[in-house]
């Protein structure tokens, strides 16, 4: 569980900061559409993750928690609007989530860094 934790923190870290400063020079140079990368990219990746790290038994932070409660929820709802979008009223509960997350998902990617960050620092230091 140690080498997942460094290689996990380590791709996350990674994978956050190539995105970040990839949509952000993207963003000065005028192309807004680049911006979905950010969601997509980081957020595929840290959903990854967690579904790994869920696995592992370990005591599991208060972030963590938070975290898969209020981004779990996401994808699930893009796929029933994909399906059911053509119908307005199912449409109209279906993309509540998705709207809802474009304002938090990007404070929760920090915090799930955090959180990746501290549970490597608890696996460096366990014998």
């Amino acid at each position: 569980m140690k080498t997942f934790a460094k290689n996990d923190f380590y791709f996350q870290l990674t994978i956050f900061v190539v995105i970040s400063i990839t949509v952000i020079i993207a963003l000065l140079a005028g192309n807004e559409k680049i911006i979905w990368l950010f969601y997509v990219g980081i957020g595929i990746s840290q959903l990854v993750s967690y579904l790994i790290r869920c696995f592992y038994n370990y005591k599991k932070s208060f972030i963590f928690k938070v975290y898969g409660y209020l981004i779990l929820p996401i994808f699930p709802s893009l796929i029933l609007l994909a399906i059911f979008g053509n119908i307005d009223t199912a449409a109209g509960v279906f993309i509540i989530i998705p709207i809802l997350s474009f304002f938090y998902s990007p404070i929760l990617a920090a915090l799930y860094l955090i959180d990746c960050h501290s549970f490597y620092k608890s696996q460096k230091q366990k014998p």
